[in-house]
This record gives structure tokens, C-alpha cells and sequence, in this order.
């Protein structure tokens, strides 16, 4: 476990944050990611988690815990516009 993963699992318990966006551009990032949402989901079940980024999949979002797979940007956009209705 890093120090990246301790910060964002602490900030999303302090500050009441609803919901993550997680992006990996290489596949060397994908383990610090799907060690964030296994954290997050101990420690934040509260926090929906979208993922996307040039090396994910549908599939992949989905064996790793994600809540939303995103294809790009605006996709994470109506997600979270969806569930907050803003």
C-alpha cells in the first residue's frame, strides 16, 4: 500500500466525497488502482468509484471493483450526474 492510496482514502473520509474518478495510462498504474478501491470499499463504502484511462476495459473495471467504467471523460460526467442529479 502507498502513501497515494492512504491520501485519497482519507480525503474521501474527510471531506464526505461521494464519488472518485481513477484514471490509469499505463498498466504499471493498475495495481496502485484497484489496491485504492479495495481501501476504499473497507474504509469508504459510501464512495462510488468511476474508472477509466487508455489501459482499462469494461471487464477489467469490473474485476477490480469499480462501480463505472468510463470510456472518457464526459461518460464519468453523466455517471456522476445520474446519481446526483445535478
Amino acid at each position: 500500500m502507498c502513501v497515494r492510496e492512504i491520501t485519497i482514502v482519507e480525503t474521501v473520509i474527510k471531506e464526505d466525497i461521494k464519488l472518485v474518478g481513477l484514471s490509469a495510462l499505463m498498466t504499471t498504474t493498475v495495481p496502485a488502482m484497484e489496491e485504492t478501491i479495495k481501501l476504499l470499499r473497507e474504509k469508504a463504502p459510501f464512495c462510488k468509484i468511476v474508472v477509466g484511462g487508455a489501459v482499462l476495459t469494461k471487464e477489467y473495471a469490473d474485476k477490480i471493483g469499480a462501480d463505472k467504467y468510463a470510456k472518457d471523460a464526459m461518460e464519468g460526467v453523466r455517471y456522476a450526474r445520474s446519481i446526483y442529479g445535478k
